[in-house]
């Protein structure tokens, strides 16, 4: 028997048309193109916050060293807030007028308007650029003694002088006249600014000390750090210190300030407390510390208590340096922050041309790397004045 098969059938091939493969190509470009939009939206958004949180991040770092130093303005042991008493034996300047507790200057702005021409304009060096009302003192600013590059201009100075350690103990009373103290020996905690020596209950030869009980207290140079505390000049022939009620404190001046670091400006914190590399009656240039990086302005307000008997209440609103007549009375310091981001902004963003910076409106430039600029501010209580000693 013969078997007979037919010829396999041919396949139909089948595809897309030219139609359907432009239709495919148009939406897969579309969803491209939106993704890419979504991406980059996505992209920008988050540097943005990376810029914002990095600001943040800085401002509360600088924030936590301005609390520190305020909060302990005008502490003496228990002499705080005694109206007389006090004796300072070194000689009256930016880092050593530790009757003030606290003061500031304020940079000459006419109204309450500040045009910023550049995101880092030159440093300026004029002290008459700076107002003060000190009573008593100099109201001039020693600039080149803050930086001997200047400062930048529009931006304020806030001084604040205070003890910087623990309170030390006498192991012996000192009576007046004294040239030498005798202090307990903490140990040595660091190294005296020369690298090599150490420091003898906080103190170095040159630092700046205070000796402090309830009835009197005076400010002096450390002549020589040892368990035997060298006092420059001697104490005051007419006061004591007994053992058991007198305490020696490590004494600092703390300097906040704005200035260039030659690519842009930053906040800064100068330090004076008289560690002068071993070198007694030198001058004390200080350590200076650069904060936060892209700081382009500082204003500072001081809140004041002044009724007749302090209660250490704010009375009124928070006042410039140069309206400031008794430091005395400074209860309170608000510090405000202009900065910019550490890159340049996104081209497609729109960014704010003004900012308030305390009172003062700030414009912002119009040339040059534009930035994303924020201002932060913090208000700190003088601790020390809010609660008084009994009379």
């Amino acid at each position: 028997m013969t078997l007979q098969t037919s010829a396999p059938s041919r396949l139909r091939q089948a595809g897309f048309s030219l139609v359907e493969m432009m239709v495919a190509l148009t939406l897969g470009l579309v969803l491209t193109g939106v993704m890419t939009a979504i991406y980059l939206t996505s992209k920008g958004a988050t540097r943005r916050v990376d810029q914002l949180s990095t600001l943040q991040q800085n401002v509360r770092l600088a924030f936590q060293f301005l609390s520190a130093d305020a909060r302990m303005v005008g502490y003496q042991g228990c002499f705080t807030n005694r109206t007389s008493g006090f004796t300072n034996s070194l000689a009256v300047g930016l880092g050593t007028n530790f009757a003030i507790g606290i003061e500031g200057y304020k940079y000459g702005i006419t109204g309450s308007a500040l045009t910023l021409s550049s995101s880092n304009p030159a440093n300026v060096s004029t002290p008459a650029s700076w107002l003060n009302n000190t009573v008593g003192t100099s109201n001039t600013i020693p600039v080149t003694s803050i930086s001997s590059g200047g400062l930048t201009p529009g931006s304020d100075v806030l001084v604040i002088r205070t003890v910087a350690g623990a309170p030390i103990r006498l192991m012996a009373a000192a009576v007046g006249s004294a040239a030498t103290l005798s202090i307990e020996n903490k140990g040595a905690p660091g190294k005296c600014r020369n690298g090599t020596t150490d420091k003898v209950s906080g103190l170095c030869t040159g630092s700046y000390a205070l000796i402090a009980n309830c009835s009197s207290a005076q400010a002096f140079q450390v002549s020589s750090a040892a368990t035997t505390l060298g006092v420059t000049g001697g104490l005051n022939a007419s006061n004591i210190y007994p053992q058991v009620s007198s305490e020696v404190f490590p004494l600092q001046t703390v300097v906040y300030y704005v200035k260039s670091n030659g690519t842009t400006t930053s906040l800064y914190r100068r330090t004076f407390d008289g560690d002068q590399t071993l070198v007694p009656g030198a001058v004390d240039a200080g350590v200076e510390q650069e904060l936060i990086e892209g700081v382009e302005n500082l204003q500072v307000r001081f809140g004041l208590d002044t009724t007749t008997e302090p209660d250490g209440v704010i009375d009124g609103t928070y006042v410039a340096a140069n309206s400031v007549t008794d430091w005395s009375r400074v209860v309170a310091v608000r510090m405000s922050l202009l900065t910019h981001g550490p890159a340049a902004a996104e081209a497609d963003v729109t960014l704010p041309a003004t900012g308030k910076v305390a009172d003062v409106t700030v414009t912002y430039p119009t040339t040059g790397t534009r930035f994303d600029r924020r201002v932060f501010s913090t208000t700190v209580a003088v601790r020390n004045k809010i609660t008084y000693a009994s009379p």
